[in-house]
This record gives structure tokens, C-alpha cells and sequence, in this order.
């Protein structure tokens, strides 16, 4: 397989009232760039030590301390992997030659969707903390000065002057696409990475998803987990389309209950039989 050493994007940005579409050219680091993005690192990773913020082996130590991250959670961690893994198992390869449905097929991939949601929530918790170590800081500090020479627009002019023109202007359109684009380079990245886990092509062969990887019904309209119908966010809806709750209540669009119940004036209680009571009490007076 050839590896690819550009990559060409199309941005769209906004300029004013209108939004125009840019070219940009990232091209893969040549191994003198990467000597000097090396040193970038260093300095900040020395930097970031003399400022006191943390190594990862220091916040280790620190989290175990606090009993932020420690061994029951690393168990854990272990655990819901193992788990996954016996799902995959059974999944394709079946257990002692037994045949499954289709639905028994789903039931399981849909399991792995949840235990392994569970796993990135799991060590997000942990990462959160990591992204602030020196280490971190001093990745992030030898990615942006790649980013910021090795981006150009389709006149072969960098689109970043120099490393604080980049960073300055990383959170726009064309940094976030020049980044993405190496990264791909560089890490070969695949963007078509949820759709080519196991439990996803499993849902894709027999059609249980839809090219958004969202759970779909016979009739292609998306559902939950149960098979419940559901918009794209996330209401459930009834078999008119309109949204619900769980229990079939109509909600509006911002998920509001709508007014279904039908309100009286306080001195009407809905008694159609006070003129018979009145007879009645009438009667028992005479006798």
C-alpha cells in the first residue's frame, strides 16, 4: 500500500455574509521538519516542568493518591476489554458450531455498542487529566508546529506564517481541517473507524443501520436500542412521526409536553346529577 505524502481539502469558510470554499494543501513532514518539531517539544516540555505541572507518572501518583484513578478502575478497565473480546467471539465465530439468528446476532452487537461506550467513558475520565501533562502539552506543542509548516493553499504559499499565526487561528475552519488532514498523514488515521468495528459491520451486513451508523427499523426509519422510533434527537416519536415520551405523551419540538388535558372552571365539578341529588334531598324533607 502506498503511503500518501499530501493530502488536498476543500474548506468552506465564511467570509462575510457568504461562504466561499478554499483549497489547502497538507503535505507529510519531511525528517529534518520533524527534527526541529522535536526540539519544539523539548522546550516545552521543560518548560512545563519548571512551571510545576505534572509528568504522567507524577500524576499517576497523584490520582491513586486521591483515589481519582485507582486499581478498581483499572480492573475495570480490563474487564469491560475481556468482555468485549467474549462478545466479538461470539459474535462471529458462535459458540461450539451453534447456529444464531439474525436477532440473537443484533442483541449481541448491540451489547458491544454499550460495553464499549462504557469503556471510553471509563478512560475519558482518565485522559482528561493526561492531556494536561507535560508530556501532553509537549505533543500538542510538536503537532501545532507541524501543522503550522506543512499547510499550504493551492499556490504552494504557507498558509501560517509562523508558529503563533497558527496556533492563534487553530480553532477556525482551515486549521481544524489542515490538523485533521495530518493527522491522517501521520498517524494514519482512518475516518471510516466506527464503521470498521466489528460490531458495526456485523449491523451493517444485515442492514440494522443506516450509513450513519444509526440503528434503523425494517422500514429504514431510526430506532433506539428497543426498536423504539426516534428523530435525530433522540425524541421518540409515535407511528404519525410526532414526538413522544417513553410513555406516549406528545411533546413539542423542544420537548415540552403539549397541552392535552382539558381544565374546568373551579365551580364546575362536572356533577350532572346535582338536580337529582336537590329532589331527592327535597323528598326526605317533605316526608
Amino acid at each position: 500500500m502506498i503511503k500518501e505524502k499530501e493530502k488536498i481539502v476543500d474548506v468552506k469558510v465564511n467570509n462575510g455574509d457568504k461562504e466561499e470554499t478554499v483549497k489547502i494543501v497538507v503535505k507529510k513532514p519531511t525528517n529534518g521538519l520533524m527534527s526541529q518539531a522535536q526540539r519544539v517539544a523539548a522546550k516545552a516540555w521543560t518548560e512545563c516542568t519548571r512551571d510545576g505541572i505534572m509528568t504522567k507518572k507524577e500524576l499517576e501518583k497523584f490520582m491513586k493518591s486521591n483515589d481519582i484513578w485507582n486499581d478498581d478502575k483499572e480492573l475495570k478497565q480490563k474487564e469491560i476489554t475481556q468482555e468485549i473480546n467474549d462478545l466479538e467471539r461470539q459474535l462471529f465465530v458462535g459458540t461450539k458450531g451453534k447456529r444464531l439468528s439474525k436477532s440473537e446476532g443484533k442483541r449481541i452487537a448491540i451489547q458491544m455498542r454499550i460495553k464499549r461506550n462504557e469503556l471510553r467513558e471509563l478512560i475519558s475520565e482518565r485522559m482528561s487529566f493526561e492531556q494536561n501533562t507535560a508530556e501532553a502539552l509537549s505533543d500538542n506543542a510538536r503537532f501545532d508546529f507541524l501543522v503550522a509548516n506543512c499547510t499550504y493553499n493551492e499556490n504552494g504559499q504557507k498558509v501560517y506564517k509562523d508558529l503563533d499565526d497558527y496556533v492563534q487561528n487553530s480553532d477556525g475552519d482551515v486549521g481544524y481541517a489542515a490538523a485533521t488532514a495530518l493527522a491522517q498523514l501521520m498517524y494514519s488515521i482512518d475516518k471510516d473507524f466506527e464503521s470498521r468495528l466489528p460490531e458495526n459491520k456485523f449491523l451493517k451486513m444485515f442492514n440494522y443501520v443506516n450509513e450513519d451508523l444509526t440503528l434503523v427499523n425494517t422500514d429504514g426509519n431510526m430506532v433506539d436500542a428497543e426498536g423504539r422510533r426516534i428523530d435525530d434527537s433522540g425524541y421518540y416519536l409515535n407511528d404519525d412521526g410526532h414526538r413522544i415520551d417513553i410513555d406516549g405523551n406528545l411533546v413539542d419540538e423542544n420537548g415540552n409536553y403539549v397541552m392535552s388535558v382539558e381544565f374546568v372552571d373551579d365551580d364546575d365539578n362536572g356533577d350532572e346529577e346535582k338536580p337529582t341529588a336537590k329532589k331527592t334531598r327535597k323528598k326526605a324533607t317533605d316526608s
